[in-house]
């Protein structure tokens, strides 16, 4: 991955180079890293009232259940009831490109419908439970002139003025380390149902461990998330 994202450096145009990017991450979690009920695409979602998400660099989906309400090879709609999550990927996370991330998945985790579901049992027998809501992640390639601690303060500052409802799941700079949430009990929360304001983030220098520990919370997260369709 990082050779793949030092090889993208030669496209001078910004927005192909984002792109680029956030292909290379999607490449690596479709190549059998995640199970194939779970898909991976790139675009917008939208909610039950019309409203819309900002876009989305990777979206990851109801695949048996999901029918998409646009999709071509540069523009892809999803219903936000069939998206388990949304990852933003940027280059260099300076605090201005945290902020924008956050943001993003700020817009997408207003729009996830709350409440219960029921789900059959059996003939006769309906289960009723909390639904779950999605998740949303950031991951960088790198820090730009500022420090995982210095993001957990900006993360902190958002957080103070928002809902945990709406907070990111994860965090994770490439070859740097993560940031998440834990209580005074010292246990770690990724699931959006479990990250309330008894939370506070953290961040753990893993280095070169950063992308396994990246690659296992999500894989937690889409394994504790059911989806609505």
């Amino acid at each position: 991955m990082r050779a793949d994202f030092e090889a993208s450096a030669q496209v001078k145009h910004s927005g192909s180079k984002g792109t680029i990017r956030e292909n290379n991450l999607r490449k690596f979690l479709a190549e059998g890293r995640l199970p194939s009920k779970y898909g991976l695409g790139s675009g917008e979602v939208v909610g039950r009232v019309r409203d819309t998400s900002r876009q989305c660099g990777v979206v990851i989906y109801d695949r048996i259940n999901v029918v998409t309400l646009t999709y071509d090879e540069s523009i892809q709609v999803y219903p936000v009831c069939c998206v388990y999550g949304i990852i933003e990927v940027k280059s260099a996370l300076s605090k201005t490109e945290f902020l924008d991330a956050l943001e993003k998945v700020k817009t997408f985790k207003t729009m996830a419908p709350a409440g219960v579901v029921s789900r059959p049992m059996g003939s006769h027998v309906m289960m009723i439970s909390q639904r779950s809501q999605p998740f949303g992640l950031v991951f960088a390639y790198g820090l730009s002139d500022n420090s995982l601690s210095s993001l957990v303060e900006n993360l902190k500052e958002w957080e103070a003025g928002n809902p945990p409802t709406l907070w990111p799941n994860y965090l994770c700079v490439l070859e740097a380390g993560v940031i998440y949430h834990r209580n005074k009990l010292f246990e770690d929360f990724h699931d959006s149902n479990k990250i309330t304001a008894e939370t506070w983030p953290i961040n753990i220098s893993f280095g070169e461990d950063s992308l396994f520990k990246f690659y296992s919370a999500l894989h937690d997260m889409c394994a504790h998330t059911i989806g609505a369709c």
